[in-house]
């Protein structure tokens, strides 16, 4: 009976130690962070949204510049009445609504998604920089009754009345003096597959190395002759400790 008694309280002690490390295991652990969609591209973390912040400060500072330095032979020109949208995309959250159909173009291969806060932050970055180089923001302006470029004229009203009618053009409604509006991506570092070995806006075949940085960017134009939409990647190569245009390439136009 002894022996039995002091199994049994044996026993007893090493569940108790076992529930007890138990609970102490459950309670230091660290929970794991909640995904709503499992399908969702990845959240970045603090640190992976800080190292993007940086790297959008100083690719959009490029850009600024590099368009400021633009004339009137080659693009990037240098444009009057422009203004920018600090937002990456012209879009609320900061990322594209439908990605370009170029190989490796899509921002989150770089940098995993980040949050609204973190967007936040880096849209008024962008702001500083516009107001240190006196440059207009703001978002697009929108004239309904302007037709794009190459918009064709209607045909001639039939009728007997026809020849009296005054009809109006598909430009009528455009600005006298054209406006440009610009929005520029997130930072994608290197040269995307879907550019390499293409022609940039020099007829150049390009294909760069080293410390490379690209940059999509938005032309919205309107004037007397109608609208236009035009999306070139730009990019940049460190010289020096600075990122400097190295090419522009036209990704696409619509007119």
């Amino acid at each position: 009976m002894k022996t039995s008694r002091r199994l049994t309280l044996a026993t007893l002690a090493c569940i108790f130690c076992l529930v007890a490390a138990a609970c102490q295991s459950t309670s230091t652990r660290r929970p794991r962070p909640i995904q709503d969609d499992p399908n969702a591209p990845r959240r970045a973390s603090p640190e992976e949204e800080l190292t993007l912040i940086r790297a959008d400060s100083e690719v959009f500072a490029a850009v600024v510049r590099a368009q400021l330095a633009g004339g009137s032979d080659d693009y990037p020109f240098r444009r009057e009445r422009l203004r920018y949208d600090p937002r990456p995309y012209g879009t609320s959250s900061g990322y594209p609504e439908i990605f370009a159909g170029v190989q490796g173009i899509d921002p989150t291969l770089t940098f995993a998604r980040a949050g609204e806060s973190a967007i936040d932050q880096l849209v008024d970055n962008r702001k500083q920089t516009l107001q240190a180089s006196d440059i207009p923001l703001g978002g697009p302006v929108s004239y309904p009754q302007c037709a794009g470029v190459r918009a064709p004229s209607p045909p001639p009203v039939r009728g007997s009345s026809a020849p009296r009618s005054k009809r109006v053009g598909v430009h009528a409604g455009c600005p006298k003096a054209p406006e440009y509006y610009l929005t520029v991506g997130l930072p994608i570092r290197g040269q995307p597959e879907g550019l390499k070995n293409v022609r940039d806006t020099q007829g150049r075949r390009v294909s760069l190395r080293g410390d490379v940085w690209t940059a999509l960017v938005d032309e919205y134009s309107v004037g007397p002759k109608g609208w236009s939409k035009s999306q070139y990647a730009w990019l940049f190569k460190r010289s020096r400790g600075r990122l400097e245009l190295a090419t522009t390439i036209l990704v696409g136009v619509v007119e």
